[in-house]
């Protein structure tokens, strides 16, 4: 069980209060702010696929029918007590609700996608059409009761309409003649008490004779039911009186038919909530660019391009670091680094990730990604200091360090933050090396971060441990909060104190008092990291290399088993003409003979036989002979409509201009125009035209040039993808391209020219001009 505590030090509920955002019902918002880590697996496997169904309806555009819904639970329960009476509003507030109910029913019996969501709620909906229409008869969509809900409303409205008229004629006339008279302060009508009264001036009152119902602030008028209305006025609020009851009773009856359905739309109400809560977090997905990871215990834990999902929130994808983090035999991982240097965000991250996950909330990570079933999640991050409860800092870590040893499993992710600190720091190593050797028997999944230099060589030694820091810029002298797995890191005290200010000659000081040991590891580990960076330099633009190679292999692979192809559909041809020839050559031969015999055997007829046969048997030869492939086409003369193929390419389309002078057709392959030598063409049938190419969906065509568009990629992602764009451009015959990678944090176009000036076949690039894109576009100059 995951205590309460644990979801608030992991800021569970403000998360949640983000998610909450995106539904439409008070309920549904209910729903989702009481989401917890569910404590079992099948059930957080089922949560999951409502939700990812959810996504996928939503990315086709089709939206649940769902609309504001006020929380109707008291309402409901309400109606089922006998003589109660709901308010107009209540009862179309219960109106919409079933009305949401059908059209959810009708939607998730249309969606293919909804199978786990349509077999968990289509149950629990209501439908009634009958239901609806008995209580839209009775409110109109204001909420109002309407004058047909029942014949006695109908007779008592009538009256009230004409009776009021009769006195509006009434007190018109009686205002017009004190109009006239001067008594009057204004020519108006209005009401006090629900009577119709006629404002006169303080000094005639005397002269108008009926009832003063109230005066104004100022004293200067009073509002006065003349003698004659009295009456009529009377009539009319006694038929108020009889409309009130009227509609109460029609409303209590309603009431109590709404009471027989109370249990159905209860049900109703808990199915559309959920729902709602559902399409929240598909929402919700979709803004993170979400995913589930799969939970399985039996594989390595993975968070892959995983963020918090509070930072990014504030700070967007481009500027929160993503996490890339993989635990598997060694399930104890140790992070040093610098202070303020992220260590404690990749605990908070893997815990609030770890808890959105099991409950059925997805997470900003790659979908690659797998998480464990965690049973439990137990902490110690931040100051637990209590004046209240006599605790020290140290105390306070001892006390939560107790009740992990207490609680830990093989099922349990333990997050301790500056273990072993508060004391003294050998003190403080010793217990945080027993506490983590401890846990790491235990079988649970631990992450831990400190600066206690010893426990660096513990974990490097220690069998289930690993180190990881993370990593900081020499150079600037600024944390870059990207996690290494695999190496210790310094804490760079000397260089963030070198940062803010403090001077050089007290920083030396401070360094003489340092242990020389201590300070040749710390050197080394500085030493190391930095050549790790360079390793993983080197190693980037090795797979770079690779990549494109690989590409190439595969072009070359491609065209030699398109050109055996040809061959072999050639030489099928060919023997196919021969058994034609030879059928021909077979008739020639008989009916030379026939003329042989014919002519009794003349020496001349023998001759021009002979002659003709050895002629047939030339022909024969010649027609049989395997072609030569490359010489295909060589002297044929092309022409402006032609289709044809580039020679060792799968690249084929149109020709739409020629320049014989200078050896040079444009060719259109699909949207694309591209230039080619004439003698470097073959011959096309128009379906040869239509073989697809190696160009992408992403890969744009403008009037000249041939533009790829990176932008929101990983940097990891766009090398293949700009190797084998180039790749393929040199292929096409392409002079110029364009590569789009935006200017973000300037990591894609760092990446870009790491590529160009290291590809043989570029020329030259540069910036695009300012009203192209600036330094956000690369141009590329091909050879």
């Amino acid at each position: 069980m995951i205590s309460i505590t644990v979801l608030e030090k992991l800021e569970f509920s403000k998360v949640l209060q983000f998610i909450a955002r995106y539904a439409y019902t008070e309920p549904g918002k209910r729903e989702v702010l009481k989401l917890q880590p569910l404590q079992n697996l099948r059930l957080a496997a089922l949560e999951g696929s409502y939700v990812k169904e959810a996504t996928e309806i939503l990315i086709k555009n089709d939206f649940p029918p769902i609309s504001y819904l006020p929380d109707l639970r008291d309402d409901l329960s309400r109606s089922a007590i006998e003589g109660a009476v709901l308010t107009n509003k209540s009862i179309l507030d219960i109106l919409t609700l079933a009305e949401t109910s059908r059209k959810l029913f009708q939607f998730l019996k249309s969606e293919t996608e909804a199978g786990s969501i349509a077999s968990g709620f289509l149950d629990m909906l209501f439908v009634d059409k009958v239901f609806e229409h008995n209580i839209s008869k009775i409110i109109d969509e204001n909420g109002d009761v309407r004058d047909s809900a029942s014949p006695k409303l109908r007779e008592i409205r009538d009256e009230i309409r004409h009776k009021t008229d009769t006195l509006g004629k009434v007190i018109n006339r009686i205002l017009k003649d004190l109009s006239d008279s001067y008594l009057v302060r204004d020519d108006y009508v209005t009401q006090r008490d629900g009577r119709m009264v006629v404002p006169v001036k303080s000094e005639h009152k005397r002269h108008v004779k009926g009832f003063i119902h109230s005066e104004s602030s100022s004293g200067q008028t009073v509002y006065i039911e003349p003698e004659e209305t009295l009456e009529l006025n009377n009539e009319i609020l006694s038929l108020n009186f009889a409309e009130k009851r009227e509609i109460e009773k029609i409303l209590r009856e309603l009431t109590r038919r709404i009471g027989e359905y109370s249990p159905q739309l209860k049900q109703a109400l808990e199915a559309v909530s959920n729902l709602d809560s559902i399409f929240a977090r598909a929402k919700y997905s979709l803004e993170i660019i979400g995913s589930f990871p799969s939970l399985d215990n039996s594989q390595p834990m993975r968070l892959m391009d995983a963020r918090h999902p509070l930072l990014l929130k504030k700070l967007g994808r481009s500027a929160a670091v993503p996490l890339n983090l993989e635990i598997s035999d060694k399930n104890v991982i140790l992070i040093t680094g610098p202070n303020a240097g992220g260590k404690t965000v990749v605990l908070k991250t893997t815990g609030i990730l770890a808890i959105m996950a099991l409950s059925g909330i997805p997470i900003p990570a790659a979908p690659d990604s797998n998480l464990h079933f965690f049973d439990n999640i137990l902490l110690d991050i931040g100051d637990q200091q209590s004046i209240e409860d006599d605790l020290s800092t140290f105390s306070s870590h001892l006390s939560n360090i107790k009740n992990i040893l207490d609680n830990a499993d093989e099922n349990s992710l333990v997050l301790l933050d500056e273990i072993g600190t508060g004391t003294d720091p050998a003190e403080g190593a010793a217990l945080a090396t027993a506490v983590l050797v401890t846990l790491q028997r235990k079988n649970s999944i631990v992450l831990a971060t400190t600066h206690h230099g010893s426990l660096k060589i513990i974990a490097n030694e220690q069998p289930g441990f690993e180190n990881a820091s993370m990593e900081f810029d020499n150079e600037r002298l600024l944390p870059t909060y990207s996690f290494n797995q695999g190496l210790p890191g310094s804490s760079y005290a000397f260089e963030v104190a070198e940062r803010i200010g403090l001077e050089k000659n007290f920083l030396g000081l401070a360094k003489s008092y340092l242990d020389s040991d201590k300070t040749k590891v710390e050197d080394f580990l500085v030493e190391l990291e930095k050549r790790s960076r360079a390793l993983e330099q080197k190693l980037r633009t090795s797979e770079i290399e690779n990549a494109r190679l690989k590409g190439l292999a595969n072009l070359y692979q491609t065209n030699l088993e398109r050109i055996e192809s040809q061959k072999k559909e050639i030489l099928q041809k060919a023997k196919s003409s021969a058994e034609d020839y030879l059928k021909d050559v077979n008739k020639k031969v008989e009916q030379a003979i026939r003329q042989i015999k014919e002519s009794n055997a003349k020496s001349e007829a023998i001759r021009d036989a002979k002659r003709e046969i050895e002629e047939l048997k030339n022909g024969n030869k010649k027609l049989i002979s395997e072609p030569d492939v490359d010489t295909i086409g060589k002297n044929h003369i092309f022409a402006p409509g032609d289709f044809a193929q580039l020679k060792n390419s799968q690249t084929a389309g149109k020709i739409i201009e020629i320049e014989r002078d200078k050896n040079r057709a444009v060719l259109l392959v699909g949207n694309f125009r591209i230039q080619v030598k004439l003698d470097e063409l073959l011959p096309a049938k128009k379906k040869d035209a239509e073989v697809k190419t190696d160009y992408r969906s992403n890969y744009q065509s403008t009037s000249a040039n041939v533009r790829i568009d990176i932008r929101g990629q990983k940097p990891e992602e766009a090398e293949f993808e700009v190797v084998k764009f180039l790749d393929n451009a040199n292929t096409a015959g392409l002079d110029r391209v364009e590569i789009l990678h935006g200017k973000g944090t300037g990591a894609l176009k760092r990446m870009v020219k790491e590529i160009l000036t290291k590809h043989d076949q570029v020329d030259k690039f540069y910036f695009a001009g300012i009203e192209q894109g600036g330094d956000g576009v690369t141009i590329v100059e091909l050879k």
